[in-house]
């Protein structure tokens, strides 16, 4: 699988980040606070325009950055790892830092993490029961992040790393015709 250029820039950044907060046993609160700036960067227009604007300048930016940053009273060291990212002119990079990071801390607890695809919304036991199972077998506990796509008509997909369990109704109907064909 090829890595996008800022995304291997990113790595790098969150290495350093990642060991800093857990040699400060601020893991926690450092994923937090990325978790929240990933959330307002998915839900912010301007703010992803902020991190990209070309025509801002750096002052300016770091100045926004450092306002948002106390609004959000994030922990020091995240306040210190973005004021170093200002500097080295790197904001854009926050959707792979936050994407990166939150992986790093995930398996540093031991989870694994997946995506749960449904064609309509399933009950907290169905995620619960599936979440189990899931854990039983891949031996460490899993997470699974919802998501909804009504073409599956009926059942689950079940996304971990480059692994895909499909059993969605129109996953069995398009095996099916494959294999009328095949015939």
């Amino acid at each position: 699988m090829k890595i996008s250029g800022s995304k291997r820039i990113a790595e790098r950044y969150v290495k350093a980040l990642f060991d800093v907060a857990t040699s400060e046993n601020s893991l926690d609160a450092v994923e937090k606070d990325l978790l929240s700036l990933g959330n307002a960067y998915k839900e912010s227009t301007e703010f992803r325009h902020f991190l990209i604007n070309p025509l801002l300048s750096n002052e300016t930016r770091a100045q926004a950055m450092l306002a948002i940053l106390a609004k959000l009273n994030v922990n020091q060291l995240t306040r210190q790892f973005f004021g170093m990212l200002i500097r080295q002119k790197r904001l854009a990079i926050l959707p792979d830092v936050v994407e990166l990071f939150e992986n790093a801390a995930s398996t540093a607890r031991g989870e694994l993490k997946g995506e749960l695809i449904s064609a309509a919304p399933l009950k907290d036991k169905e995620v619960q029961m599936i979440s189990d199972r899931l854990s039983k077998a891949y031996g460490r506990k899993m997470v699974l992040e919802l998501k909804q796509q009504p073409d599956l008509l009926g059942g689950v997909v079940v996304k971990i790393g480059s692994q895909q369990l499909d059993s969605s109704l129109s996953g069995k109907i398009r095996r099916l015709k494959n294999a009328l064909q095949a015939a």
